[in-house]
């Protein structure tokens, strides 16, 4: 038998071994079963079976070009050789999707990233607005969660005196201050970096009681997972901030009881019943 050894980016390990957990295979089954299907042909063209039920749904995008594409959109085509300008537009299109999430949201506001990337890199503070507030922060590095699919600036804002971490579709870069940052705790943000939580619960635990669905479901709901940190039977315990494990379990319904912290508890007993009023 021949063991294969592939050092994958981050990412790519993430969904596939969240695909393993969602597919309920296991991770050999995976890797030998892409290899079988993509060895000559390094394509996945499963949709087009799906044509056999019928036309396909097809939606048409449409746009305007601004004056500066509109100034050299003709020496773009000519240059690329385009004899059919839609099929053009469809590879462009299509290469964009082909990304994660987070890359798309990267490349999208990618003028943002630069400017907090060369604050950083000047050891540089910024001003920020973010929603309807303007701050002022040390940007410390820019990172995604590990099971999620946002880009968060992690930052210390000097109005609240405290570590922030801000989804970057949500800010605005006003300038880049000449003010030089500091330096506050360097080992907390180590330790931040390499164990990246958004919702900053380092330290923060949450007990938790799961019936044999909510066990299920715990494997299948990987998107902003709290990390596990001890199981005894149906009870685990996971290290998250009382926000982030409000927003996972409240998908579990009755398949999940919160049973520390007793505030937690209180806060889910009373968005349930909230929520009972509706019916």
């Amino acid at each position: 038998m021949k063991k294969i050894r592939v050092t994958v980016p981050e990412d790519i390990w993430r969904m596939m071994k969240n695909d393993t957990e969602d597919f309920k295979i296991n991770n050999n089954r995976l890797c030998n079963y892409i290899l079988e299907q993509l060895k000559y042909k390094k394509e996945i063209d499963i949709e087009k079976d799906l044509e056999t039920q019928g036309r396909p749904l097809k939606k048409i995008i449409q746009f305007d070009l601004n004056v500066a594409n509109k100034e050299i959109y003709y020496d773009v085509l000519k240059e690329n050789g385009v004899d059919i300008e839609a099929e053009f537009f469809r590879e462009l299109f299509e290469k964009y999707c082909s990304k994660f999430k987070y890359i798309r949201e990267l490349f999208v506001f990618q003028d943002t990233v630069k400017k907090i990337l060369d604050a950083i890199k000047e050891k540089k503070k910024l001003k920020i607005k973010f929603g309807a507030v303007l701050t002022t922060v040390e940007p410390y590095f820019i990172k995604r969660d590990e099971q999620g699919d946002e880009n968060y600036l992690f930052c210390y804002c000097d109005i609240e005196k405290t570590y922030h971490n801000y989804k970057l579709k949500d800010l605005e870069v006003i300038s880049i201050l000449e003010e030089k940052i500091k330096g506050k705790d360097k080992k907390y943000i180590e330790s931040v970096r390499k164990r990246f939580d958004p919702f900053l619960g380092n330290g923060n635990f949450v007990k938790v009681q799961l019936t044999e669905e909510g066990q299920k479901l715990l494997k299948g709901l990987t998107n902003y997972r709290p990390r596990l940190v001890e199981k005894n039977d149906n009870i685990y315990v996971f290290e998250a901030s009382n926000e982030n494990a409000k927003l996972y379990f409240r998908q579990f319904s009755k398949e999940a009881i919160i049973l520390e912290p007793l505030e937690l508890r209180e806060e889910m007993k009373k968005d349930f019943l909230e929520a009972l009023k509706n019916y």
